[in-house]
């Protein structure tokens, strides 16, 4: 049952995934031609202060959510009652605390200064979107969270591109549909809402898994499901483990825009981004299948899972970004550019790294599942630390290529924490997360083929068969 749940999860959330990019394919077009350079930079310049707010805002309870309603689904309403409250609470002191500081944050723009502050308001609701989606994970709600992703970015599209066919797209009209479209989307997990819904997961076969045995760790509910004030003293614990994970992940990822002109330059930082785009796309899928591993594994609890999705991801991603790397001379500069042909070393210096990245993802991923967010984020913690020493090593003196170096050894150190914290954590040998094995690739190619056929097969219609699989 787990390994069904799984693959439904990966299917789902991996479909979903590639919506982000089609959405930005799409939009990013209109959006520069109806605004233009200015009105495009006074859009990101409101949006990002709500952005940063929102990562600092969660307190990490989404993915306390995640493992809680998963673990123990009879005390999953009441946690999403407090989270709810609780980041409506934080959402609002964002926008107190951000209507002083508006103007600073406009540069003296009297235009721009509302906006932001507009941003910020409407940025509550979608922590509150967050939250019930960390719950929808935890209660195995996959067709959920997946059409909350469809609804989102139809949404987008038809508010962004039907306000430009009519003239009306402007700053603040796109602000709008930036933040409402993604709130009106979460109104599909209101089920959550409802007692029955949580009263079935329960009583359902496996539903309500048995605590396991040893000692009491951190960021665990213990031998029983938390209940009244044990409910938010559980979600506070584990949410700021998982939080203090989230700020050093924010700032790797910020970090090398911050940083990369004051030590290089601006053309190195146009290259170094064009590199990362490049790279992210085979990371689409192990962000979506590591979400996925999350939420179901936090109801399994299978080390077998973690350790076997871990090495699928991998050979999926190295499989991908041996593909891109090797045929990205021939569409680099077709697609960005003559100017970004200098950019084709760095993309395939960052498809080494998106595969050292990988194993730490999934590992971190079933530290969170078997209840050790803490040791998750203390390996993003470590990860920044090496990241940024590299990075000011480096920078200076071989200037883009020294960022991919700092990316590579800063991914290799995170994967090398995060799989022998999870080898100790789950009880399987490193060598299980990281040893490719024939069976894998059989089963990636049996999984593969049979989404084929499920997507090509029509009635009436016949279907070749793999090797090695039965038929129906």
């Amino acid at each position: 049952m787990a390994t069904t749940n799984l693959r439904r999860a990966v299917a789902l959330m991996t479909a979903s995934s590639f919506l982000v990019p089609a959405v930005g394919l799409l939009t990013q077009p209109v959006l520069a031609r109806a605004l233009g350079a200015t009105g495009r930079g006074e859009m990101a310049a409101a949006v990002a202060p709500a952005v940063l707010a929102s990562s600092v805002a969660t307190l990490g309870l989404p993915d306390a959510l995640t493992y809680l309603a998963a673990r123990f689904p009879r005390s999953g309403r009441a946690a999403l009652g407090w989270s709810v409250l609780l980041s409506a609470v934080m959402g609002l002191l964002c926008v107190l605390v951000t209507l002083p500081l508006a103007p600073v944050l406009a540069g003296g723009d009297v235009d721009l200064a509302p906006l932001i502050v507009l941003c910020m308001g409407m940025g509550v609701p979608l922590l509150v979107v967050g939250a019930l989606r960390g719950a929808a994970r935890g209660h195995q709600m996959w067709t959920a969270v997946a059409v909350e992703g469809v609804v989102n970015a139809g949404l987008r599209i038809a508010g962004f591109v039907g306000l430009w066919v009519l003239g009306e797209l402007t700053v603040l009209t796109a602000l709008l549909v930036a933040f409402l479209a993604p709130a009106a989307a979460g109104l599909v997990y209101l089920p959550l809402l409802r007692r029955r819904t949580w009263a079935r997961a329960a009583e359902a076969p496996g539903g309500e898994p048995e605590a396991r045995s040893g000692p009491v760790r951190a960021g665990e509910p213990g031998e029983s499901a938390p209940v009244g004030a044990g409910t938010v003293r559980f979600l506070l614990r584990y949410g700021g483990m998982v939080w203090f994970g989230s700020v050093a992940s924010m700032l790797v990822a910020r970090m090398d825009q911050v940083l990369m002109v004051p030590l290089s330059s601006a053309e190195d930082l146009g290259l170094y981004t064009v590199a990362v785009t490049v790279s992210d796309v085979p990371i689409v899928v192990a962000l979506a299948v590591s979400g996925a591993l999350q939420g179901v594994g936090s109801r399994s609890n299978d080390p077998d899972q973690v350790v076997l999705t871990t090495r699928l991801a991998l050979l999926l991603t190295s499989a991908s970004c041996l593909v891109l790397g090797a045929s990205a001379p021939l569409w680099i500069v077709p697609l960005f550019g003559a100017e970004f042909q200098a950019a084709v070393v760095p993309s395939l210096m960052l498809f080494a790294s998106a595969v050292a990245y990988v194993p730490g993802l999934m590992a971190g991923a079933g530290l969170a599942a078997f209840g050790r967010p803490g040791l998750r984020s203390t390996g993003f913690a470590f990860t920044f630390a090496v990241n940024l020493a590299c990075f000011v090593l480096l920078v200076p003196t071989l200037g883009v290529v020294g960022a991919c170096w700092a990316s590579i050894v800063g991914n290799v150190a995170m994967s090398g924490f995060m799989v022998l914290a999870a080898s100790r954590t789950v009880q399987r040998p490193v060598r299980d997360f990281l040893v490719l094995r024939g069976s894998d690739v059989a089963l990636a190619w049996r999984e593969g083929w049979g989404l084929v056929r499920r997507v090509l097969r029509r009635p009436g219609r016949a279907v070749p068969v793999a090797a090695g699989e039965q038929h129906d």
